[in-house]
């Protein structure tokens, strides 16, 4: 009786054990991020850079060329996606914000500080994500193409507004957790090129963004 009993325990935990792990494994198998879509809430730390103007017809007679020197800061926005498969994803986000930008004259040997006013930033992209795994937990790598704004209003150096869109462009790396089936969070540390129409150099943004979005 008692051989009995052991052997019906013994077949039952064996039973309830293949039944854990084989709706462990139905359900890896069944959960997939292809074909659905992402709206997204993100938050974009842009590093700080310098726009340097060394054209000094396009200022009066009288002044030197001007730095822009534009503080770090975070801008927020919203995006949307689409997984092409579990590995890839395209997506397209709209970002908007500002940062302290000191209005610098430049005399060769000094900088000196004129006006400082904000930095307006209008950033929209177009990514393309690559899931390196396909769990919920991944590594990842992205690069995209897009459009940077920038508008200032430098009344006090004479030099007036600057207002301009770019064409910009990015990479980046990072990791995607699918917390749930419906709910994800990305963070990704990204930089971004662009340049300013009369300016002696490149601009590159570095910094982390991180986003989060429900899939449906």
């Amino acid at each position: 009786m008692n051989v009995q009993t052991t052997k019906l325990s013994t077949i039952t935990m064996l039973c309830l054990l293949v039944f854990t792990v084989t709706a462990g494994v139905c359900s890896a198998q069944e959960w997939s991020r292809k074909g659905k879509y992402e709206f997204s809430g993100t938050v974009q730390m842009m590093g700080s850079e310098k726009v340097e103007y060394s054209y000094p017809d396009k200022l009066p007679a009288n002044q030197l060329p001007v730095i822009l020197d534009m503080d770090s800061t975070n801008i927020y926005g919203i995006g949307l996606g689409y997984n092409l498969s579990d590995h890839w994803n395209i997506n397209t986000d709209l970002l908007f914000g500002s940062a302290d930008t000191d209005v610098k004259i430049v005399d060769f040997t000094v900088d000196f500080t004129v006006e400082t006013a904000d930095m307006d930033y209008v950033l929209w992209d177009i990514n393309v994500d690559y899931n390196i795994w396909r769990s919920r937990f991944t590594p990842l790598v992205t690069a995209g193409i897009g459009l940077m704004d920038f508008g200032i209003d430098t009344t006090a150096t004479g030099v007036g507004k600057v207002h301009e869109s770019n064409f910009s462009y990015n990479l980046g790396a990072g990791v995607r957790w699918d917390v749930r089936d419906k709910l994800l969070l990305k963070v990704i540390y990204r930089s971004i090129w662009t340049e300013v129409n009369d300016s002696d150099n490149d601009q590159r943004f570095d910094g982390v963004s991180v986003s989060v979005a429900y899939m449906f």
